[in-house]
This record gives C-alpha cells, sequence and structure tokens, in this order.
C-alpha cells in the first residue's frame, strides 16, 4: 500500500465518522479547532496531515486515533471510493411544505 493509498483511507474513514455524527465539514473544523480548508483536504486525502491534526479529528469523532488506522487498513478501498457521500441533512424536514407562496 503507497503512502497516498493510505492517506485517502484515513480521509474516507473520517468521513463516515464525521458524517455518522451529523456534521458538515465546516461544522466539524470548527469543532476540532482545524482551518475548514485544510480538514477538507485532509478528508479528501490530498494533503499530509500531522500527528497533532490526526489527534485533534480522533478526539473530536471521539474515536481512538489507533481505530482510525485499523479500520483504514480493513477498509475495502475499490468501494469505499465508489460509495457516495451522505451529508447532513439541511432544510426543512422531509415531508414538510414550503410556507413561501408567489
Amino acid at each position: 500500500m503507497s503512502p497516498i493509498e493510505m492517506q485517502r483511507r484515513i480521509g474516507i474513514v473520517i468521513r463516515r465518522h464525521r458524517e455518522r455524527l451529523k456534521f458538515s465539514q465546516e461544522g466539524f473544523a470548527d469543532t476540532a479547532e482545524i482551518h475548514r480548508s485544510h480538514y477538507g483536504n485532509i478528508e479528501r486525502g490530498s494533503r499530509n496531515s500531522s500527528l497533532e491534526y490526526l489527534l485533534k479529528i480522533s478526539l473530536a469523532l471521539n474515536v481512538p486515533l489507533s481505530e482510525l488506522f485499523a479500520e483504514a487498513l480493513a477498509l475495502d478501498y475499490a468501494t469505499a471510493v465508489k460509495e457516495p457521500n451522505s451529508p447532513p441533512r439541511v432544510g426543512r424536514p422531509r415531508g414538510s411544505r414550503s410556507r413561501w407562496r408567489y
């Protein structure tokens, strides 16, 4: 496994945990005290993150760093890359109608 693939695997695992907590990228970056663009690069796997940032992320996720690495190693990378993101729900609840009238 190449270092770039490991970066991407870690990013996928972090994204899955963030989405499970129903955080947006920006909201989670604020919680973890990381600049939002830097956090986005970590999640996409396009930036090699330092141990300091990974620890901040694991504390904000309330998941041990060792568990993040274990999940990344066990990840089925080929299918994980193809799966769509599940962003947090934004807007009015499902089934409710807009009160806006023309």
